[in-house]
This record gives C-alpha cells, structure tokens and sequence, in this order.
C-alpha cells in the first residue's frame, strides 16, 4: 500500500470518528440520553428507517376504463393530426420572434461603443461602468400557423396551446415533456399558488422571530406592519402541533419493536399494547426524542409519565397528544427556531417549524393563481398580411434551450378534468364516445404512454 493510500485511509477513518463524536454531543442531556439509551439489538432485530419517498405518479389506466392521473397525462389523440409536438419549426409554428432580447447579446459595435464610452467615463474621473451581471429573460412571440385543425373539425386556439402547456407544467405532472423545471417567471408562483411578494414576506417575519413568542415583542421589521406579523405569528402553535405529530407519526413508525419499547418505556410492555393506546404511543415519541426524564421516565405500575422539564401525567386519568408535546418543546428551546433550536428536533424528512408556519399561514389566505404569468395568449400581424393571428407569448431564461419548450398538442375537448390545480390525484376523464374512436385508431400506443 502506497503512502498516500494510508494517508487517504487515516482521514478518511478520522473524519468518521469526528463524525460520531459529532453526532453524539449535542449539547444536552436530553438529545444525549435520545441517542445513547437505543438499544443494542442484531440486524434483524433492528427495523432501519425507512427514506423519504419521492413522489410516485399515479399509474395510468388501461384506456379502456377512461380514467387517467394528470400526472401521467395519456398523450394520445383521436387521430395522429391531434398527437403532434409543439416545437420551433413544425407544422404548427408560423414563426417565432424576440419581443425583448437579452441585453448582453449586443452586437460588436453596440459593445464597442459602450467600451469606449466607459474608457471615457474613467478618465473623466466618472470611474467605470458597472457591469450588470443580473440574470436576464427573453420574451418571445410565437405565432401559430392559420387553418390548424383537430381531427373534428374545430379550430386549434392559443387557449388550446395554453391548456396543453398548464398540464405539462404541473407541479406533479411526471410525464414526457414536462415544462415545470424550465426557468420561466410565474413557474414557481404557479406551483406553490403563493405570490412571491407574500413568501419574501412571510419567510422575513418568521426568520426575525429568533425568540420566545409568548414572552417578547415582534421586532420592527422595516416595511412590515405588525398586523401582519401578527397573523403570521398566530399560526406558531398550530405549525407547533403538526411538527409534534411528525415526531409522533415518526417514532411509531421507525421504531415500532419490542426491543425499543422494553429499552426505552418498560420491560412489561409491547408494541402491540403501545400501538393500541394513543397515549402510550405519545408517551413513546417524548421517551425517544428526549423529552423523558432522565431515568425511569414511564412508570408501568401508575402508568404515569415524567417529563423532561419534571411534569407528570397520569395516563389513566389524562389525554396527551400532539400539543402537549409541542409544548414540552417550546419550554424546552424556548422559541429558538434556529438549525440548533428546535429545528433540530425536526423528524427526518419532515417539514422544519419554519416550513409548516408558513403553509399555515398560506393556508388561510385566499390565494388563487391559475396562470403561469409570462406565458399568455394575444394577436398579431404577420408580415405582408393584413390577418390577425393568434400568437403565444413566453418569457423564458436566456440561459434556457428554446427547444426545450416542448409539449404534445392534444384536442383538450377528449379530456374533463376534476380536483385541485397541481393535484397529482387529479383525473382526467375521457369522454366516451371520443375515446371509442380514439381506442380503435390510436389505442395501443397510447396505453403504452
């Protein structure tokens, strides 16, 4: 083995060492005693957490049955003139303009001129120009080509462009040809249905609040009024509940086994009695997280449980839930909503306190965005024609592929669609006599999408 072999070997072995050191001091006897008291148990005893899921379409259905998640858009069509893709230069495009250019791409006289105007500015004493390096979008003007038709007859509209471009730029849509992840304003607004002006808003609120809420005053926030903040802040215990029930729901699931429960609750007890009793589940979660007193924080006989902060519960006689655990929490970080705070506390692949504040916050508010806003319809004159034209508008990354901006053109009449914009669990229904002749002619391809 080589020198640098060993020396590899020797950090790569230090640097795990710090790592369990790291993770076992923490700072309080609290999160020590969550981490030291787990119990030591074979492989096959042990039940490893499991990781967060990624999201999973929902699976299409046999096209016979009509019925289709949005997530997995069918892309089939009565016909295959119905089936076609929409991208620069194909038989739907007309032509495709820059309304507003990127302002770097200049050309070489135009950056010349600026060069030796700035040259100028510097011995002037003026001092150099400073260079915008902000990034920038173009805005294009795509116009459709006249006399477009669906296999029925009807016109293809700028509504039927925009229709296939929102179902391609879902939040959850999975499919082929999917819009959401391009850089293109309004995408994100579109996804989370909360304007910007409103997260910015929301998000300097909650990270100025690095204090105990029930005790201390907002502080001013320059071009906020405290009514805001007020509402804001009036979603910290309801965040506080669901934070505590991922916690709860986390413990009871990732822990669910005799060996944990006799190691941390009682010797007496099983997971089975445990799982029965949403007490005793809860009384589980404040053991394993922490919140138990140091020793003997469940007693079997009395069925009571200590607290970290030296509360007792009497399990016979007393409800505990999500709540009571939040509060357990807040006395014990007292509203530091810090990485260190209690967001350290946080179940693995949850929300931190900060998230779920906000979705609350939102959640209440009356917000409604249908559009994405930089992609819209209008009209135009081609040139040497007096004909209006119907056109689509896009405003995009300079730093994106136009051909990229890629999507199936479908007859949005074969669909109807039910649920919540960006609902993945949303279906989209094929009308029946349309999917009749859509099976006969396109049928096989199309479950296969």
């Amino acid at each position: 083995m080589t020198q640098k072999a060993k020396s590899s070997i020797f950090i790569v072995i230090i640097s795990a060492v710090l790592l369990a050191i790291i993770g076992c001091s923490t700072g309080e006897t609290r999160t020590e005693e969550r981490i030291s008291d787990k119990p030591a148990s074979s492989k096959e005893e042990v039940k490893e957490p499991d990781p967060t899921p990624s999201p999973t379409p929902t699976p299409v259905i046999d096209m016979e049955e009509g019925s289709y998640a949005i997530s997995e858009m069918p892309l089939f069509a009565i016909e295959g003139t119905d089936y076609v893709p929409f991208a620069y230069k194909t038989e739907l495009i007309s032509s495709v303009k820059v309304e507003e250019e990127d302002p770097e791409a200049e050309d070489a006289e135009e950056s010349e001129d600026k060069e030796d105007k700035a040259a100028e500015d510097s011995e002037d004493g003026e001092g150099e120009e400073e260079v915008d390096t902000s990034k920038y979008y173009n805005t294009y003007k795509i116009t459709l080509k006249s006399g477009l038709k669906f296999a029925d007859g009807s016109d293809v509209t700028a509504d039927d462009v925009l229709f296939n471009i929102k179902a391609h730029a879902g939040r959850d849509y999975r499919g082929e040809y999917a819009l959401g992840e391009l850089d293109i304003p309004g995408m994100k607004e579109f996804h989370s249905q909360v304007p910007e002006e409103d997260r910015v808003k929301v998000e300097t609120i909650i990270a100025a609040g690095g204090f105990d809420v029930e005790e201390e005053k907002y502080p001013e926030i320059e071009g906020i009024d405290p009514k805001e903040q007020d509402d804001v802040w009036a979603c910290y215990d309801e965040a506080g509940e669901r934070f505590a029930q991922n916690i709860i729901d986390y413990v009871n699931s990732h822990y669910a086994l005799n060996a944990y429960v006799n190691a941390f609750m009682s010797g007496y007890l099983t997971y089975a009695k445990v799982e029965a009793d949403e007490n005793l589940k809860t009384a589980f979660a404040y053991i394993v997280w922490g919140y138990g007193k140091k020793s003997n924080p469940y007693n079997y006989r009395k069925n009571t449980l200590t607290t970290v902060s030296g509360k007792v519960w009497d399990l016979n006689e007393e409800t505990i839930g999500a709540m009571e655990l939040w509060e357990e929490i807040k006395e014990y970080y007292k509203g530091d909503l810090s990485a260190d705070g209690i967001d350290n506390d946080a179940a693995p692949g949850t929300e931190t306190i900060e998230e779920l504040m906000a979705q609350a916050y939102y959640a209440k508010q009356d917000y409604s965005i249908p559009e994405i806003s930089s992609i819209f319809k209008g009209t135009t004159v081609e040139d040497g024609s007096d004909a209006i034209r119907e056109c689509i508008y896009l405003t995009i990354s300079s730093e994106e592929d136009l051909g990229n901006f890629n999507f199936f053109l479908t007859d949005p009449k074969v669909y109807e669609t039910t649920g919540e914009l960006n609902d993945p669990e949303v279906i989209i229904e094929v009308e029946d006599e349309e999917s009749e002749e859509g099976e006969s002619e396109d049928g096989e391809e199309s479950t296969e999408e």
